[in-house]
């Protein structure tokens, strides 16, 4: 894949902050382009900004710049009314040739950054804690980022389980500002296996984890044991039936019986006696799928799905049922690694949908009060009064875990 193509999906992990050039940065680097990522005012005459220098340029914001070991970050005092004169705090190469950087968080104490790769490999955050009026840097260190493994429904509402595949976090939310917050405790609940998920009149049905012909798992719902055992499996969308729903996705293949649909029980609750779900399918290399959601019902057993046309081209990695709507997370399954599509909510009664864009991928939905909370691969995401806030994450020169918004 090209890096334009890789850039054009990174634009949805872009903040929009428009880029100008700076080139008094340019001559300090010496290298032939260089952008503001991000600037703010700190004292008179003096902006802090973070700038990028390179050999090639960076495309145009919301997209994030690829820093790699020949560009240069710089951290710098510009003069607001003599823009050629900067003081440098810090100047750093990348830390890899495959960092695409995005700004997490800056503010006039510190910098932190992150790293994603061409084919979605995450690496470390980069931070940098410096003093503006002693015009130094600090310290700069390195860490891994916390994805959100799993939604926990504590006592007190909900709770995430952070994970950096070393060691565990657990996350919950303060009732008194709404704000998500480390908790300290001695062990993190470690994720439990896939369970047998009973529903309906005396739990006689299950989502089970199932294996075909040729050993390759899939889910299903069950009914009874052994012999009499009844497996209902998920039934796929036909293929002119997709075909008319995504014919972007269907004009690329030759002839429509090359595409394999497989389509997957994907995210579930229990609500109501129903198991409500979301479908997920590989989206890459000839697979394919209609994206959309449902329940099984215990009373026909049988199931009953929607597809509403801004789901059709999604996946579903996150759902939350309640009374009034349900809650879907969206991504993209591919070949280079996951997309993120946004939350999406849709009401019972009229059968409408709202869309927010939502440029991570959650991995659970949860409710805490007025506001939606989403455990996501690179932190947790909140929802309030129809605004998006997303939280990562992040360590002290002490070596403290905290949680942060991003700006």
């Amino acid at each position: 894949m090209t890096p334009s193509r890789i850039l054009a999906g990174l634009m949805l992990l872009g903040l929009a902050h428009a880029q100008d050039s700076i080139p008094a940065f340019q001559r300090v680097s010496g290298l032939p382009h260089a952008v503001v990522l991000r600037r703010i005012p700190v004292e008179d005459p003096w902006d802090l900004v973070a700038a990028l220098a390179s050999a090639q340029p960076c495309e145009p914001a919301p997209r994030p710049c690829w820093w790699n070991t020949k560009d240069r970050l710089g951290i710098l005092l510009q003069d607001r009314n003599d823009p050629d004169k900067v003081v440098p705090l810090a100047i750093e190469p990348g830390p890899n040739d495959d960092c695409s950087t995005r700004v997490e968080r800056f503010t006039a104490q510190e910098l932190v950054l992150s790293c994603v790769g061409e084919k979605w490999s995450t690496y470390d955050n980069r931070k940098f804690v410096y003093d503006v009026g002693a015009r130094k840097l600090v310290s700069h260190s390195s860490y891994a980022p916390f994805l959100a493994e799993r939604v926990l429904h504590g006592r007190n509402g909900p709770q995430f389980a952070m994970t950096d595949n070393q060691r565990r976090l657990l996350v919950d939310i303060d009732p008194a500002t709404g704000e998500p917050r480390v908790v300290p405790v001695a062990e993190v609940p470690q994720p439990p296996e896939e369970p047998d998920v009973p529903f309906g009149p005396g739990g006689r049905f299950h989502l089970s984890k199932l294996k075909d012909k040729f050993q390759t798992p899939y889910t299903a719902v069950t009914e009874g044991e052994g012999p009499r055992e009844r497996i209902y499996t998920l039934p796929q969308t036909d293929p002119k039936t997709w075909q008319r729903a995504r014919p972007d996705d269907a004009k690329t293949y030759g002839n429509i019986e090359l595409a394999e649909i497989r389509e997957e029980i994907g995210p579930y609750q229990v609500e109501g006696g129903r198991l409500w779900f979301g479908k997920t399918f590989y989206n890459s290399e000839g697979g394919t799928g209609l994206g959309g959601f449902g329940f099984f019902d215990p009373a026909t057993a049988s199931y009953r799905l929607i597809a509403p046309p801004e789901i059709y081209a999604w996946s579903v990695s996150g759902i939350l049922v309640e009374a009034d709507g349900v809650w879907l997370a969206l991504y993209r399954r591919g070949e280079y690694g996951d997309y993120p599509g946004g939350l999406l909510r849709w009401d019972r009664a009229a059968a409408t949908v709202q869309h927010w864009d939502m440029p991570w991928i959650a991995t659970g939905i949860a409710r805490s009060g007025d506001a939606i909370y989403m455990g996501a691969t690179d932190g947790v995401v909140a929802l309030r009064g129809g605004r998006i806030t997303s939280y990562f994450v992040d360590r002290s020169s002490a070596g403290q875990y905290r949680i942060v918004a991003r700006n």
